[in-house]
């Protein structure tokens, strides 16, 4: 018996040695499913394709994945057991920023590297220094929206319009409307609802503040209502908002009303860009199914930290040495736009600005930065 766990405790070891072990902390059940599955197939996709070019310096990449079934308290668990169970190099995490954070206080107090690569209700990166984002918050969303609005279309009055209750998009309005201001233009309203009456009240109050845009931060259950009732109060300032604007419910909801309306998604498919073009092959080979944005933002993490690995020594591979590394560093092909990371590790990276056509389709208006 001794003889035989001897040969598989050194089984493992050889394995090991062999292999460079990746911990993803995901949403594979509970109601962030669909879009967990998403995001963690993004990150497969990186990490099969890198084996096929050989891994990193010759070691198999392994994505060890463990299912918080969408419950944010089992995040610290997992990401310990990733890192001193499975030997993870780093982690990645998931869509929720609560759980992200949770992961990432249990990876700094081991000074391993943690990656956050979906979350916006927050910026990570701020536990320490061992975690980094990949993806601009809400409110990078916002700010990048005034710009576009500000500097590209030349708007000069605005219009905040959001639901009471939503914390978070109160504090989208705030950065909007800095923003805005911080770029020149004035705020002609702000004004918020709790139901749909009053939404339909304060419509005539936006007509008449004489705002030449209108801003929305909204999830998928508001945004049609407020752009059919933007519509019909007759509202002729332009409309914009968030990614809650990016669903088939506000498409189906709302139909044309939605044509002109601007909105932020970080992953556009039909760019044109070639590294886009290969990611959607690809995934599309593998999975049967067309990514989402989570897919596009997991593949791009994921693609950044094993390019940067690539780079390092193997005998010098470790998660300090890959933290010092990533610093300064960037990736320029990312098929949800280019990013860089400075040596604070502050992200820098333009979003998308989409525009609904009448019909239902959509067209990408520009990018823009924060």
């Amino acid at each position: 018996m001794q003889a035989s766990a001897a040969a598989v405790l050194a089984s493992c070891r050889l394995r090991r040695g062999l292999e460079l072990t990746l911990g993803a902390v995901a949403a594979r059940t509970g109601p962030r499913a669909v879009w967990g599955e998403d995001l963690l197939h993004g990150m497969e996709l990186a990490v099969a394709l890198q084996n096929v070019r050989g891994g990193i310096n010759g070691r198999r990449v392994r994505l060890v994945a463990l299912d918080n079934e969408s419950q944010d308290e089992q995040a610290p668990a997992l990401a310990a057991r990733m890192i001193e169970r499975e030997g993870a190099l780093a982690l990645f995490g998931e869509l929720s920023s609560i759980a992200n954070e949770k992961a990432a206080q249990a990876a700094q107090r081991r000074n391993v590297l943690f990656v956050a690569p979906g979350s916006a209700a927050r910026d990570v990166s701020r536990v320490g220094d061992f975690i980094f984002r990949t993806a601009l918050t809400d409110h990078e969303h916002a700010m990048a929206m005034a710009r576009h609005i500000r500097l590209a279309l030349q708007k000069r009055r605005a219009a905040i319009v959001y639901r009471r209750s939503s914390l978070l998009h109160v504090g989208m309005a705030d950065a909007f409307a800095a923003g805005f201001r911080g770029n020149g233009g004035e705020m002609a309203l702000r004004e918020s609802y709790t139901d749909d009456t009053e939404l339909v009240r304060l419509v005539s109050r936006v007509r008449q503040s004489g705002a030449d845009v209108v801003y929305a931060p909204a999830d998928s259950a508001d945004a049609g209502r407020i752009a059919v009732a933007m519509r019909q109060g007759r509202v002729t300032a332009q409309l914009c908002g968030g990614d809650g604007w990016a669903s088939a419910e506000v498409q189906r909801y709302a139909g044309d009303a939605l044509a002109g309306v601007l909105y932020t998604d970080a992953f556009f498919a039909r760019q044109g860009r070639p590294e886009v073009d290969v990611f959607l092959a690809a995934f599309r080979e593998r999975y049967r199914a067309v990514p989402g944005t989570f897919a596009a933002l997991g593949y791009d993490a994921m693609r950044w930290v094993i390019g940067v690995a690539q780079h390092i020594p193997g005998a010098q591979l470790d998660t300090r040495a890959l933290r010092d590394a990533l610093l300064n560093s960037h990736l320029s092909d990312g098929v949800a736009n280019p990013f860089r990371v400075d040596a604070r590790r502050s992200l820098q990276r333009e979003i998308n600005v989409l525009r609904y056509e009448r019909g239902g389709g959509v067209e990408l208006a520009g990018t823009m930065s924060p």
